[in-house]
C-alpha cells in the first residue's frame, strides 16, 4: 500500500511538471508572437513613413520644381544610406518626364527647369481651358497610378515620376488660387 501511495504521488508530480513545462512553452511561444507581430507592425509603420514622402505628392498638379528637387535629395540620401545601385530592392529612382534627375545635380536641375512653373503627379489633365469666372481647371486621376510604382519584395517606393505643365493659362489659374475640378 505503501508503495501505491508513493507510485500515486510521483505520477501526480510528473503530472505537475509536464504541466509546468507545457504552461512554459506556452507562454514563451506567446512572448515570441507578440514579438514577431511587433516587429511586423514597426516595419509596416517604417514602410509607411518612407513611402509618404513620395506618395505625398500622389494626384497633385501644383508640384513646384523646389518640391521635386527636395524628394531628389531624399532618394539621393535613402540610396547612399543603403549603398542601393538601380536595379536594387532599396533603390528609387527620381524622373521628370520619363527621365532620371538622380544623376544631375540638383542645381542644375534646377537652372534647366526654372521656366516650367508647375508639375504632376499621377493627374491627367484633360482641359487646360482656364474658365476665367470660377477660376478652375479640369482634371483626371490617372487611372493606372502609373507615376509611383513600388518593390515588390520591400513594399517601399522605388520610382516617382513627375509631369511638367507648361500651360501658361494653367499656370497662372493655379497661381491666383484656381480650384481643380476632378472628372471621372
Amino acid at each position: 500500500m505503501e508503495n501505491a501511495s508513493k507510485a500515486l504521488i510521483i505520477a501526480g508530480e510528473i503530472l505537475i511538471g509536464v504541466l509546468i513545462l507545457s504552461l512554459a512553452s506556452y507562454i514563451i511561444i506567446q512572448f515570441g508572437s507578440f514579438s514577431k507581430n511587433m516587429n511586423d507592425q514597426i516595419s509596416a509603420t517604417e514602410i509607411r513613413s518612407f513611402n509618404v514622402k513620395f506618395t505625398s505628392f500622389s494626384e497633385r498638379a501644383n508640384i513646384s520644381m523646389q518640391e521635386i528637387a527636395t524628394i531628389a535629395n531624399f532618394a539621393k540620401q535613402s540610396n547612399s544610406k543603403y549603398n542601393a545601385e538601380q536595379g536594387d530592392a532599396y533603390y528609387v529612382d527620381v524622373k521628370i518626364d520619363g527621365i532620371s534627375v538622380l544623376g544631375d545635380s540638383i542645381n542644375q536641375f534646377l537652372e534647366d527647369n526654372k521656366n516650367t512653373i508647375y508639375y504632376s503627379c499621377n493627374i491627367i489633365i484633360d482641359i487646360q481651358n482656364v474658365d476665367d469666372g470660377n477660376n478652375t481647371i479640369k482634371a483626371r486621376k490617372s487611372i493606372l497610378n502609373s507615376d509611383i510604382t513600388y518593390n515588390e519584395g520591400t513594399g517601399l517606393v522605388n520610382m516617382i515620376n513627375f509631369n511638367s505643365i507648361n500651360n501658361t493659362d494653367y499656370a497662372n489659374a493655379l497661381l491666383q488660387g484656381a480650384t481643380i475640378i476632378w472628372k471621372n
